[in-house]
Order: structure tokens, then sequence, then C-alpha cells
């Protein structure tokens, strides 16, 4: 039983290793060394490595998209890695796709103010949408397309212009700035 169980184990951490991506690998690394990544570096995308990629676009002043887009990687210093024809590598789970920062307070009051505050308006947005019942998503801070769909939903039962984006009667209707 005891032999049985040394090679069943055996087995899972070289089938671990064979599926493990060596570019996320890498990515896991580098974000680990930088502090951006707490887990553990196996070369498999969850959201732990997307929080982690997230952090570093922003603190990197990149498209916050929580992807490995060849942008970051070339900010990282990564080449990604050669696909190879005989390994198939599993498809990461899908991940929600992020807007921009910019695109979400363009043409509004906090445009201007850091990512910190932008990113604690959005969070605040997200508590108060969910709490009004349109926004299902987390409460995180990070810009969306369902956090965008659920402002274009709480905007027009609120009257206002359909714009997904924090403008400053946005702002104001979701008590995130003063009147």
């Amino acid at each position: 039983m005891k032999r049985l169980c040394l090679t069943l184990g055996s087995l899972l951490i070289f089938a671990v290793t064979v599926m493990a991506d060596p570019t996320i690998s890498s990515a896991q690394q580098k974000l680990k060394r930088l502090g951006f990544y707490q887990g553990t570096v196996d070369g498999s995308y969850g959201s732990q490595t997307a929080a982690a990629i997230r952090r570093y676009q922003l603190a990197e002043d990149l498209r916050v998209t929580g992807e490995l887009n060849p942008q970051t990687l070339n900010s990282l210093g990564i080449k990604p890695a050669a696909p190879s024809a005989k390994k198939q590598t599993p498809q990461p789970a899908p991940v929600p796709q992020y807007v921009a920062l910019a695109d979400l307070f363009k043409g509004g009051p906090f445009i201007s103010v850091g990512p910190e505050l932008q990113i604690a308006s959005i969070r605040q947005a997200q508590k108060n949408l969910k709490l009004l019942g349109y926004y299902q998503g987390p409460i995180n801070g990070n810009p969306s397309t369902t956090l965008v769909s659920a402002l274009k939903a709480w905007q027009k039962s609120a009257g206002f212009r359909q714009t997904g984006r924090f403008d400053e009667s946005t702002l104001k209707g979701l008590d995130i700035m003063s009147n």
C-alpha cells in the first residue's frame, strides 16, 4: 500500500510538472521576487496569478488586464515560451475582461487623481451597486466589463446618460463623491 501511494504521488507530481506553463512560471517567479505574488510558483494560471499581474500592471502604469499580454511580458523581461506541437497545455479558466482605469474615469472629475483613489472609488461603486442589486461580481476594485454593465443598468434606472463611466453625476448618485 505504501509503495502504491508513493507511485501515485510521483505520478501526480510528474503530471503537474508536465502541465506547468514555463511562461507563467517565469512570470510567477518574477512577480514573487518583486512582491506582487504570494502564491506557489507552479506555472498554473489562477486567480492569485491574475491578481498579481493586475497589481504589477497598475504599479507599472500598464494597461490593467490581469493577463500576460506582450506589453506585460516585455515589462517583466520575459520571452514567451515557444508552443510545443507535442504537448497540449490546458487552457486557463476564463478571466473576466478588464477595462483600463482611464476608460472608466474619462471625462469625469476623478480622471486626474491617482490610481489608489480610482480603485477605492471602483470598490465603493461595486459595494453600492451590489447592495442595489445591479452588480454580481467581486468587490475587488478591478475595472471590468461586468462593472461597466452594472453601471449602465444603474444609470438607466436613475435617468442618467448610460456611459458606463464614472462621470460626476454617477459618482454623486452612487454616493462616492459628496454633493
